[in-house]
């Protein structure tokens, strides 16, 4: 396929660009490389490295490879610290506008500060600021997310769930705990609230709601049944199956009717793309067979050929193999093909039953003159 440029229309916007900043070309050039390829490769390999030396921090290699660890996270922070600066240069406002941008922004302002406090502090493993060191080490771990960023595929399942927390879970949840409420106060009275009760799971409000979250995820259940009355076996089931059965299922169907129009949508919007790529391709080879005619008819202005089939001649040598092809004409459609063909032998079909018609005719017109001849040879001749 032959190489088609990136840009067709008008350079306007980029006029204004150029208006605006006076570096504009190198700032375009740092635009294509944060936006390539290898560059989003690149940091996804430093973030899987960042991911190893971690996992190695946790084990006996951080007493006795301190140094090399400490080193290569700061290599680490500052591969991160350059991807920043280069995609806000690149686009000082549009950065801001991106969640995961945002996101990336704050895992590397907290490596800052977890570097200060580290540089602070005398002693890293005591002294006032050890709870706030510890848990800013702890974060770094977050640095791993950062892979969402750069796979579409990761950033679709995030959203997807992202705007269904903030849509319908919450109403699920908050469904929920009404439910528990309600059935924690029961619960109250019925197992706790007596002297003889049991205080250990139903002793007050919020143990009663403690008890019954384990109903809802059905993990240990049995055990808590087996030390209530025989009598209860009834609210658990009702509990159980309002909780579990119908209120888990409500919240994953939720979540996968999401999923499922955000992977459509995803979908559609790769659809767009691929429409979009087209129609620009569609557009510069117009432009350039448009320009290849200019060239020709100048030629012919030039008298440089005799008659407009040499010109012709000459136009074909030009065309290449490569060349793209617009699919909406009439001729290059397949369907419209198929149908010409089909008409074609339907024709043939037809003409063939005419001839035989007229082979018919006409031996129907000479038996009826040679009966005419027979009956009648007189007047005939």
């Amino acid at each position: 396929m032959a190489a088609v440029p990136s840009n067709f229309g008008p350079e306007l916007e980029d006029d204004e660009e150029e208006r605006k900043r006076c570096d504009h070309r190198f700032q375009q050039i740092i635009k294509k490389i944060t936006e390539s390829g290898w560059f989003n490769g690149f940091i996804m390999f430093v973030i899987f490295m960042n991911a190893v030396f971690m996992a190695l921090e946790t084990s006996a290699m951080k007493v006795t490879h301190r140094t090399m660890l400490e080193t290569m996270d700061n290599i680490f922070l500052s591969i991160y610290s350059v991807e920043m600066v280069l995609k806000i240069y690149a686009e000082p406002k549009n950065y801001w506008f991106s969640g995961y941008n945002l996101f990336d922004f704050a895992i590397v302002m907290i490596s800052y500060v977890q570097n200060i406090v580290t540089a602070v502090q005398d002693d890293p493993e005591g002294g006032n600021y050890f709870a706030i060191l510890r848990v800013l080490r702890a974060m770094r771990s977050l640095r791993t997310l950062r892979t969402i960023s750069f796979v579409r595929g990761l950033q679709v399942l995030v959203t997807a769930l992202v705007e269904t927390i903030r849509s319908t879970v919450v109403n699920i949840v908050l469904l929920l705990l009404l439910l528990m409420f309600l059935f924690g106060i029961m619960g109250y009275y019925f197992f706790g609230y007596p002297n003889h009760g049991d205080k250990q799971y139903w002793g007050n409000l919020g143990r009663a709601m403690l008890t019954l979250f384990a109903y809802v995820t059905v993990d240990g259940w049995t055990d808590l049944q087996e030390k209530l009355p025989s009598s209860s076996a009834i609210y658990s089931i009702i509990f159980i199956f309002l909780g579990h059965f119908i209120f888990t299922n409500v919240f994953i169907a939720v979540i996968i009717m999401n999923i499922h129009e955000a992977t459509e949508a995803y979908q559609q919007e790769k659809m767009d793309e691929k429409e979009a790529v087209v129609a620009q391709k569609k557009e510069y080879m117009l432009q350039r067979q448009h320009e290849e005619i200019q060239k020709l008819m100048e030629k012919q202005k030039g008298s440089r050929y005799a008659n407009f089939t040499e010109m012709a001649a000459q136009f074909e040598k030009t065309l290449r193999h490569e060349d793209y092809v617009i699919m909406e004409e009439m001729c290059a459609d397949l369907m419209w093909i198929e149908t010409y063909l089909t008409s074609l032998d339907h024709q043939e079909n037809t003409l063939y039953r005419l001839q035989q018609l007229h082979y018919e005719m006409a031996q129907v017109l000479v038996q009826y003159a040679e009966e005419r001849l027979a009956e009648d040879p007189e007047n005939m001749s």
